[in-house]
């Protein structure tokens, strides 16, 4: 009987769905990213050395300070909502991988460092710098998240769509903390949007699919 059996119809093979969601195939950028050793080379040292370079300048870490009133005066609160939303992230991961382990924590606190450094430079830093050269607020608005967005296409080697969306989320962090003035909670919507995106480290397989 088997033998006289229909062959399946082309409708029910699924295509098999590419692993690398994020990075592009390798290129004149390098491979593929699958260690955490190469995400924090490539993207979150370099992004901290550069906060770090821009916090040099006296008027730069004034401006820091002013847009961080809000925790400065009621710490607690900050503290409080910051640890709500590491518990939440958490939890999401024990719930899509039905359990939790160091490296997992890590990467969220990864994350928030990452996410940290990324709006003190791109959201304050790098849009002041382009004014005190002749710039307007909107033109250094765009000209810093558009190195935003390529920032990324390089360190991380993303595809081009997602350096888009980088840039586009760049422009709508940057209206947030025009219209609300803290940067804390601006760090805090940057830190959970990046985790959804990627909440798993590169590593294993599984994580591997979720960060690539």
């Amino acid at each position: 009987m088997s033998r006289n059996r229909p062959p399946p119809d082309d409708f029910s093979v699924k295509p098999a769905k590419s692993k690398h969601r994020l990075q592009r195939s390798p290129d004149f950028t390098g491979g593929y990213l699958t260690r955490f050793g190469q995400v924090w080379l490539r993207h979150g040292l370099p992004g901290a050395l550069l906060g770090l370079l821009c916090l040099a300048h006296p008027d730069m870490r004034q401006l820091l300070v002013d847009s961080l009133v809000g925790l400065s005066a009621d710490p607690a609160k900050y503290f409080t909502v910051a640890s709500l939303i590491l518990i939440a992230l958490t939890s999401y991961i024990v719930i899509i991988d039905r359990s939790i382990d160091a490296m997992s924590v890590g990467w969220i606190l990864y994350v928030l460092a990452v996410s940290t450094w990324e709006e003190w430079v791109f959201r304050l830093a790098v849009p002041y710098f382009a004014q005190a050269q002749g710039a307007s607020l909107l033109a250094a608005i765009l000209l810093s998240n558009l190195a935003f967005g390529v920032l990324h296409y390089f360190t991380l080697r993303w595809k081009w769509q997602w350096c888009v969306g980088a840039f586009v989320g760049g422009m709508l962090f940057s209206r947030m903390l025009e219209t609300r003035g803290d940067l804390a909670l601006v760090i805090a919507a940057h830190w959970i949007s990046t985790f959804l995106n990627t909440p798993r480290p590169p590593g294993s397989p599984r994580r591997l699919r979720s960060f690539s």
